[in-house]
Order: C-alpha cells, then sequence, then structure tokens
C-alpha cells in the first residue's frame, strides 16, 4: 500500500491516511454568523479527501487574539459559534482547534510577552507577563482545550511556533527573564512544556493532542538545532500525540513559503527532527503542493503526516485526485500569497486567486442551470480560463478562442519569471479540466466579427487581455530596447548592462528575470540565505551577471505585487546589486545610457547598453466596440485587462472570470 494512503493514529485517533489541513486564518473569525460559512468552506475539504483540518488561531483568552478577526474561547458567543460549526461538519471529519496566543505579535497596547521587547513587525511594546501571569496563561490553555472538547472539537493543537507566545518564550532573542520561565535553554522550554500538560490534564485520555513547535526560527539568535530536538524529545516524553513541524517567524527575513522557495524546501528539518526524536508522528508542512513532493516525502520516510493549508485553498479535492490518479486535473497552489496570506494581514476574507471560490462556497453554490446558454469566451489569460471553467460547471456550451498557439496569457508569460513557474501548474489544470468539462477549445484563432457572427452566441464573454503600451523617448533608438513582451518570450536579448523603464510589479518581476534565470533549487536557496547554519540564517550578497537598474516616475517601486512576498523579491534584488531609481522624468537615451532628471533637478546618467519597456498596458479589444455597437440585445460581458488594463492583477481577473459566468442570463 501507497504510504500517502495507509492509516496513522493521532492519540485514539486514526487517520485513513497521511495528510491533514493545516492551520489557515479564513478572515472571518471573530464574528457571530459565521459559522455556516466556515461549515460550507471546511466540509467541502473533508468531501475531498483530508480527514483532519486544524482551525485558525482560536485564541485562549482575550489577550493572545492577534486582532480582532480571532476567536476567543472564553467568550460564549465565540464557542457557542464554534460549536454550531462542528454541529454543521459532524460526521464528515475531524476539527482540531489550535490553542493559541500571539503574545507580542497580538496587535493591541495591551500585549503580552515574556520580556518587554517590541517586535519589529508590531508598534506596541508588550508587557512582561509576571511568574504569576504564566500560571494563569497555563491554565487559560487548559481551560481553552477543555472548552474546544465541549464545542465539538475531535482534537487540539497547541500553537507553539511562528513566533507567537510559546515559541517566543522558548528563544533567548525574546525571552530575557531568569525565573521559572527563563534563564537558561531548559527553563525556556517550561511554558511549552507546562502547557501541555494543563491541556492534557483537561482532555479524557488518547484525546489527540498535537504540538506545533518551531523547527527552525530563522531569525539571528534562534535556539540552536540541538536546543529544538531537546525540546522535541521533552514533548514526545510527555505523551503528545504528534509534533507539527512549523518554520520561521513572521518577523523573519527569509522567504518562507513564497514562490521564492523552491518545493519541500522544509521537509529537511522535520526529518532531522523525525531522525532524532523516535516514537512520536512527525508532520511536515510549508511549499508541499504537488503529488510528486507529497510521494517523494513518504518514500523517503521523511516525515509520517504532511500539513498542506494553501493548496487545500486552491483545490479542495487534492488529496482525493491524487488518490485516484487524476494528479493532471489538480489545481495547483501557486504560493502567491495574494488572496490568502495578503488577506489575512489585511483582516480580509480570504480566498485564493487560482479558485476565487474559496471561503465563498455559499455565495457560488448555485446548481447547474436548466436553461444553458452558448457562450463563446475570447481570451484565455486568467479571467478567460475560470469564466470558460465556471460557465461550463453551470452547465452551459462554451467556446474557448485563443489567437496564440498556447493557453495562458500574460499567465503564460508570467511564468517565464524565476519562481513564477508555478503558474504552468495553472495553465496546466486549465488544459485538463476544460475538456473534461466539455469545452471546446480552439487555439489559433482571431476573435474576428466574421467569427462572432458564425458562431452566433448567446453570451459573448471578452477576456481578451492586454498589450504593452506604446512609449517613446528623445532617442530611444541609440540602443537596443524592447518592451517586455518581447523580452520574455526570446524575441528581444538584452546586454550586460539594462534599465529597465517602468518599476510596477512587471518591471522588478523583469529585474528578476535578468538577474537570475533559473526557478531557486534547493540547494541554490540554502545557499542564497545560509539555512544550513541553522543559527545564522540571512539573505547572502552575491552579484549577478547582469547590472541591472529599475527606473519609476513616481510611486513606490512593485506597485501590484504583494506585501507579504515583495519584501523577499526586493531584498533578492538589491543583494545582487539591482539598483531602484523613483521621483524622476525621463530625458533621453543616449548612446551612453538612459539620462533621467530628479527631483532636485540634478540630471543623471545611468550607463547601459539596452533597455527593457515596462511602462504599462492597454486593453486589446479591437471587435468589442463593433460587436456591441452592431448586436446592442446580445449580452456580452467585459473582464479582465479588457475592461481595466490599468488596475488589473491575477487576482481580480479570476474574480471576474467567476462573476462573469455566474452573471450570465
Amino acid at each position: 500500500m501507497n504510504t500517502a494512503f495507509s492509516p496513522i493514529s493521532i492519540g485514539n485517533l486514526t487517520l485513513p491516511n497521511r495528510f491533514i489541513m493545516g492551520s489557515m486564518h479564513l478572515g472571518v473569525e471573530g464574528e457571530t454568523g459565521t459559522a455556516e460559512r466556515m461549515a460550507a468552506f471546511y466540509g467541502k475539504r473533508f468531501e475531498g479527501g483530508v480527514s483532519l483540518i486544524v482551525t485558525g488561531g482560536i485564541s485562549v483568552n482575550e489577550e493572545g487574539k492577534g486582532s480582532r478577526t480571532f476567536f476567543n474561547i472564553q467568550n460564549p458567543d465565540h464557542a457557542k459559534e464554534l460549536k454550531r460549526m462542528n454541529e454543521l461538519l459532524y460526521g464528515k471529519g475531524t476539527m482540531c482547534a489550535q490553542l493559541f496566543h500571539a503574545g507580542r505579535y497580538a496587535a493591541d497596547r495591551n500585549c503580552v510577552a515574556p520580556s518587554a521587547i517590541r517586535a519589529p513587525i508590531n508598534r506596541y511594546v508588550p508587557k512582561a507577563l509576571t511568574e504569576e501571569e504564566c500560571w494563569i496563561t497555563i491554565e487559560d490553555f487548559g481551560l481553552a482545550a477543555k472548552l474546544a472538547r465541549e464545542s465539538g472539537f475531535g482534537a487540539v493543537e497547541i500553537m507553539g511556533s511562528e513566533g507567537y507566545l510559546l515559541n517566543q518564550f522558548f528563544s533567548a532573542v525574546t525571552n530575557q527573564r531568569d525565573d521559572y520561565f527563563g534563564g537558561d535553554a531548559k527553563r525556556r522550554m517550561n511554558l511549552s512544556i507546562e502547557v501541555l500538560r494543563a491541556v492534557k490534564k483537561q482532555l479524557p485520555e488518547g484525546f489527540p493532542v498535537i504540538f506545533r513547535m518551531s523547527g527552525i526560527d530563522l531569525i539571528p539568535g534562534n535556539p540552536s538545532f540541538e536546543e529544538v530536538i531537546q525540546l522535541a524529545q521533552v514533548l514526545r516524553d510527555e505523551q503528545v500525540s504528534a509534533l507539527n513541524i512549523g518554520i520561521g517567524w513572521h518577523e523573519s527575513r527569509i522567504p518562507t513559503i513564497s514562490q521564492l522557495v523552491p518545493r519541500g524546501a522544509w521537509v529537511s528539518i522535520a526529518s532531522r527532527i523525525k531522525e532524532n526524536t523516535p516514537g512520536v508522528p512527525i508532520i511536515a508542512s510549508n511549499r508541499v503542493n504537488d503529488p510528486i513532493t507529497m510521494q517523494r516525502v513518504f518514500d523517503e520516510n521523511r516525515a509520517d503526516i504532511i500539513s498542506m493549508a494553501r493548496p487545500f485553498l486552491a483545490d479542495p479535492a487534492i488529496v482525493k485526485k491524487f488518490q485516484e490518479g487524476m494528479s493532471e486535473r489538480i489545481n495547483t497552489c501557486v504560493a502567491c500569497n495574494q488572496a490568502c496570506l495578503d488577506h489575512a494581514f489585511q483582516e480580509k476574507f480570504v480566498s485564493c486567486i487560482v479558485n476565487p471560490e474559496a471561503v465563498h462556497e455559499l455565495e457560488y453554490s448555485k446548481p447547474k442551470t436548466k436553461d444553458p446558454k452558448k457562450v463563446l469566451v475570447i481570451g484565455t489569460g486568467p479571467a478567460g480560463l475560470e469564466a470558460a471553467r465556471a460557465s461550463a460547471s453551470l452547465g452551459h456550451k462554451v467556446t474557448l478562442v485563443e489567437k496564440a498557439k498556447v493557453l495562458g496569457g500574460q499567465f503564460q508569460l508570467a511564468s517565464n519569471i524565476p519562481g513564477k513557474s508555478e503558474f504552468k501548474e495553472t495553465i496546466r489544470y486549465f488544459t485538463n479540466e476544460l475538456p473534461a468539462l466539455g469545452v471546446d477549445i480552439r487555439l489559433n484563432t482571431d476573435a474576428t466579427l466574421t467569427l462572432l457572427e458564425t458562431e452566433n452566441p448567446d453570451v459573448t464573454i471578452f477576456a481578451s487581455g492586454v498589450k504593452p503600451r506604446e512609449f517613446s523617448l528623445k532617442g530611444l533608438e541609440n540602443l537596443p530596447f524592447g518592451n517586455y513582451t518581447e523580452y520574455l518570450t526570446g524575441k528581444f536579448k538584452p546586454g550586460k548592462r539594462v534599465a529597465v523603464i517602468g518599476g510596477g510589479g512587471i518591471g522588478v518581476d523583469v529585474a528578476h528575470r535578468l538577474t537570475e534565470e533559473e526557478d531557486p533549487t534547493l540547494i541554490s536557496y540554502d545557499k542564497k540565505y545560509n539555512i544550513s547554519s541553522f543559527t545564522n540564517a540571512g539573505v547572502q550578497k552575491e552579484k549577478a551577471h547582469r547590472d541591472v537598474a529599475v527606473f519609476r516616475r513616481n510611486g513606490k517601486h512593485g506597485a501590484g505585487l504583494g506585501p507579504t512576498t515583495f519584501w523577499a523579491l526586493k531584498q533578492e534584488l538589491e543583494s545582487v546589486g539591482v539598483e531602484f531609481y523613483h521621483g524622476l522624468t525621463y530625458k533621453e537615451v543616449t548612446k551612453e545610457g538612459l539620462k533621467v532628471e530628479l527631483k532636485n533637478g540634478e540630471e543623471f546618467l545611468y550607463p547601459c547598453d539596452s533597455l527593457i519597456l515596462c511602462v504599462g498596458q492597454e486593453k486589446e479589444s479591437s471587435v468589442l466596440e463593433e460587436y456591441q455597437s452592431k448586436y446592442p440585445n446580445k449580452q456580452t460581458i467585459v473582464i479582465g485587462g479588457a475592461k481595466d488594463p490599468r488596475n488589473i492583477d491575477a487576482k481580480k481577473a479570476f474574480l471576474e472570470g467567476l462573476e462573469a459566468a455566474h452573471s450570465i442570463h
């Protein structure tokens, strides 16, 4: 039997396979009236093959809430909401409550911590807990476990990772106490140990208790590997049911789950803990999103269970599809963070760019139509692909036309950026999913007025996308130049010293490709961030094979890129010598380079041998106006870049595609 689909026990609970859904905030927590929404989301994941799901953090008391979008299980209204959710999910699988305390990460002036040291990502200085308050907090964890069980949860997970309170007590960086809960490595473990004891004391024998511990903090001065193993062994000896290995603190300057991180990068940490801590199931997490990586984890016996969170946002049935040999129809998580982590930190509803139905199951649960329409979708960028998929799923007869020889549009183009090759997985998914839904795909086909008249659709969805904006500058002909499309498709070959004109998201991505042409590998990632040092991880400076500068008239570089990912990309670019200039006016291009005028009136010449233009986009919709004018009574829907080329991104495009399908009448 494939180990991935063999049973395993966590406490007195037997899981039918080796996958769990890890903790992820949905952005709906902390409010009443959300039980149905949460149950619809989690229920779909249970139907997709996972048998245990860990909630987003549920605070054990009021001061431990990370923000207002957290449940406090001691609040009777919150406990009631969670109980209602579990009632709706009864019999579908096991819900596991994550018992959580944010410590100094809580976005509140009343935040607490082991010592009064402010977190770099929080404006508030925490109050240091007294020893008596530590014991009260321990009791709160125990009470939270009791309340969780009474609310219908079948397991609990103690959050001791990612830089939250228990993790803060374990680290000498944040714990500068000298009492029972700090002073040396052994005493820094005591809060975690006492919390586990208090939790187990409040639960029946064998009730599953998972401890999510930090395998590596990735901040300067973090505990050594030997200390991590010591904690793991003590927790095992205290009869924890499983150890879930977390990676990194939120304040760490090492990307751990973005596209800059190769698949399976952190399995090695879980594997080392497994080797040194026999006798307890070890759960691996972070950047495991595809069947090949999953299978390798089990074939090499590197972990006992795999925890995934974002991959279940992208495809609720990922486990079932893997088990049934339908991997080509898995909608793979592309690790972009745009609609999940970015939304969570902005206190918005979480979702997924490649699956905008996620956390919106109730809004998009329409049955198949009894009045199917003939639908023509023009363009196969994100908006067109999702419009075609959703329309076919609703029972309409769909034809999809694309003038290029491959699907994908701007997504296909972006997949040439290092790390963004994950976008190829999305294109692979739609390439297989659309025909399975009966969509008629026509490549190398121009959407002319004649074609539209011949097809005579009931509904036409224009998702014809964008093209690079025209740009003129005095002397531009003095140096070789091309736009971003010409560069990314290989039609334009830049030199060794390149000026990128335009510093939005596309310009920054182009700079990345100019300085790093291959996807990150486990070896290159480890080298770039000095991961093997364990206690001294950090981005390493290294000169790129090209000199690159990115210019922007106004505003911040990287506009449009996600806040939880752009900092890491900018850090990488700066580490290889990329220069950034903004607040300027373009003057001219000479044979020596690009001349600009800075805000202070000073002229500056950047010596270069070639230029790449990333100066924006304009819509590609030549037939639209003619068709609408000639057939005003036909339903036409315009989405994506064809609708608004200035403010379009993949997240918005996929969502507009879904909404277009649901607006067909």
